[in-house]
């Protein structure tokens, strides 16, 4: 089997030398020589389709393979990625609620020091140097885990966004010109011209 593909390949090989050879020395002067050379052109892709169709024939049953192998540990993974989320999940929100507990904890004590300076001043006691309560916050490592922060974002308002970061959709600009499209402002719509090889 390995044997009958290395001589196919070698055959595939061997044809296509002459037709490169060919199109370098190829000469286009006259309308007989276009019709010539769109013959030619025809041959060409007929090879590049044979060429084609071997590759897939070596490259199918490696891809179904890999395909194969990665649908396998997709399966094993995604158990664990959901497991993975979840616990992620319950200790960013008891670190959210462990936060705003210690943050409100702050804010009770600050007032009762401040009710207590209000009411020593209503008195005129003299003031008590008294020190700030320090409520531990939360840490951010425990265990062999930490919390991270990084900036990220959403959109509010597309309009507002600067055009530096506006990404120009090809694929929706290319099926609108399909669609009959002309005019796009701050585009130039224009034909580009190429050679289509057809059967005859």
């Amino acid at each position: 089997m390995e044997l009958t593909n290395e001589v196919e390949l070698q055959t595939i090989e061997n044809q296509i030398s002459p037709v490169v050879e060919k199109a370098q020395d190829y000469v286009v002067e006259n309308i007989k020589d276009v019709e010539n050379a769109s013959a030619f052109l025809k041959e060409i892709k007929d090879m590049e389709k044979i060429v084609e169709d071997k590759r897939i024939t070596f490259t199918k049953p490696l891809n179904e393979s890999l395909k194969n192998i990665n649908d396998t540990f997709k399966k094993m993974r995604e158990p664990l990625e959901q497991a993975r989320d979840l616990l992620t999940r319950k200790i960013l929100t008891w670190k959210r609620i462990e936060s705003e507990r210690v943050a409100a904890e702050q804010a009770a004590w600050r007032k009762i020091q401040e009710a207590e300076a209000e009411l020593r001043r209503i008195k005129n006691e003299p003031e008590v140097k008294v020190e700030p309560i320090i409520v531990a916050p939360v840490v951010n490592k425990i265990g062999n885990m930490q919390t991270v922060k990084r900036w990220t974002f959403e959109v509010e308002d597309f309009s507002k966004v600067p055009e530096k970061f506006k990404i120009v959709d090809e694929l929706r600009i290319k099926e609108a010109i399909r669609d009959g499209a002309r005019e796009i402002p701050g585009l130039i719509i224009y034909q580009k011209e190429s050679l289509s090889i057809v059967g005859r």
